[in-house]
């Protein structure tokens, strides 16, 4: 099929909203079982994996999960369009380098996209986009994203991103009455906020964190607002509002995983991608405690996703959402399971609190700008705060004493130090909270 039936395809995607969750899971299915017979026959790891299981095709929710280590050590026979891993690199590397993301990958299936992720987790992830694959996520941003939905096309539209790195996945959207400006995150700020005010954007996408920098210069915008790469606080989301509409959208190297719905409620991509939820805290698999998700990509085939556990940890929203969809909506994204800490509880055991806590905790604090904490010890936890003053300073002890005691946590085993507030080196993902200790 051609790139251009495939995105008008995404385009109308009304009927991929389902208002069951029956009708939802029989979609499921149908696109599983033609999906992996062709993966399958495609991607030597894949059938690889299904064979060391012992199981069939039609038993893939049985599939033991993977992860991105194992995605990389397979990279060579995981991807269906014959690149290698080193290949892959030597192409992403050298268009962060040059700074020309323009150049694509021929392979006997065609052109291929290569991206690599930040590498936050201390391992960088590797992705492979087809041109198919770029129309279909084309299709389904202009649908959710532009103001107005497609009838935004009506009238011209000019979108900004601010990314660490340029994409065709991004260009690929350009149309007629669409226009699209790539901002460089590794210029200067000011440069930045100088020619997003002449280019007065209708949409601005990039993470929280760039765009609250980029709203502290002064500048001024009416555009709606599209948060990616990083997790949307309240403190971001309601500072952004002055330019517009501010939504999320959950997306990774792993694919486009959730989308905002008219109601501005963050529902998972379920029409394209199978999600298994692990519960992390001891809930129920479907209530609204944390989890982790498993994802089972029904449509990307260039680099398969198949039963592939992810890092991240989602609070589901226990309501239905008023949109009347049936894809499972997220209430918050707590934060990488990496970044979790593991602090001391009352009696000396070591209790987990999620990053949520500790965010929602420090953003209330009045005139802090920004923050980092940071686990540097079993049990020390060090505040980075900007600014660094004796009004902040006492005022954000106070709250992540209050958040740890309501995380189990005891505060008093605790060694809790402040300093500044070191500036975000350019292009780097903002990590609010980290842990950089680990226990041998």
């Amino acid at each position: 099929m051609s790139a251009v039936l495939t995105l008008l395809g995404a385009l109308d995607d009304a009927r991929l909203t389902f208002r069951s969750r029956a009708a939802l899971e029989r979609h499921q299915d149908r696109l599983a079982h033609d999906h992996l017979r062709w993966v399958a026959a495609h991607s030597p790891a894949v059938a690889a994996r299904f064979r060391a299981a012992g199981l069939s095709l039609g038993r893939w929710r049985e599939l033991p999960p993977t992860d991105k280590a194992a995605m990389l050590a397979t990279f060579d026979t995981l991807n269906t369009v014959g690149v290698t891993l080193d290949r892959a690199l030597a192409v992403g590397r050298q268009a962060e380098r040059t700074r020309d993301f323009t150049p694509t990958l021929a392979t006997p299936a065609g052109p291929v996209t290569v991206g690599l992720s930040t590498g936050t987790s201390g391992t960088q992830g590797v992705f492979l986009v087809s041109r198919a694959e770029q129309a279909r996520w084309a299709g389904t941003v202009l649908r959710h994203l532009l103001p107005g939905g497609l009838w935004g096309l009506l009238r011209p539209q000019r979108v900004a991103f601010f990314l660490r790195a340029d994409s065709p996945l991004y260009r690929s959207v350009r149309r007629r009455r669409l226009e699209f400006r790539f901002f460089d995150l590794l210029r200067p700020l000011p440069d930045l906020a100088a020619e997003a005010q002449t280019y007065a954007p209708s949409l601005i996408v990039g993470p929280p964190g760039v765009l609250r920098a980029l709203h502290r210069t002064g500048v001024r915008l009416r555009a709606r607002v599209i948060s990616v790469a990083e997790v949307l606080d309240p403190d971001d989301e309601a500072a952004l509002r002055s330019w517009g509409d501010v939504v999320q959208v959950y997306q990774a190297t792993e694919g486009l995983l959730a989308l905002p719905c008219p109601h501005g409620s963050l529902h998972l991509n379920e029409a394209h991608v199978h999600f298994d939820l692990e519960p992390l805290d001891g809930g129920e698999p479907l209530g609204d405690g944390l989890h982790r998700p498993v994802i089972t990509d029904l449509r990307r085939r260039a680099q398969p996703f198949i039963r592939h556990r992810l890092d991240d940890a989602l609070r589901l929203h226990p309501d239905p959402c008023p949109c009347g969809q049936a894809a499972r909506r997220i209430h918050s994204i707590a934060g990488r399971q990496d970044d979790a800490l593991h602090l001391p509880g009352a009696a000396g055991e070591s209790v987990t609190v999620w990053p949520d806590f500790l965010r929602g905790a420090l953003a209330a604090v009045p005139g802090l700008c920004e923050y980092r904490a940071d686990q540097t010890g079993p049990a020390r936890l060090t505040l980075h705060l900007d600014p660094h003053t004796p009004e902040t300073r006492p005022h954000a002890l106070s709250a992540v004493r209050d958040a740890l005691h309501r995380s189990h946590a005891d505060p008093e085993r605790l060694t809790l130090d402040t300093r500044p507030l070191d500036p975000t080196p350019p292009g780097t993902k903002r990590r609010r909270v980290t842990r950089t200790w680990r226990p041998e």
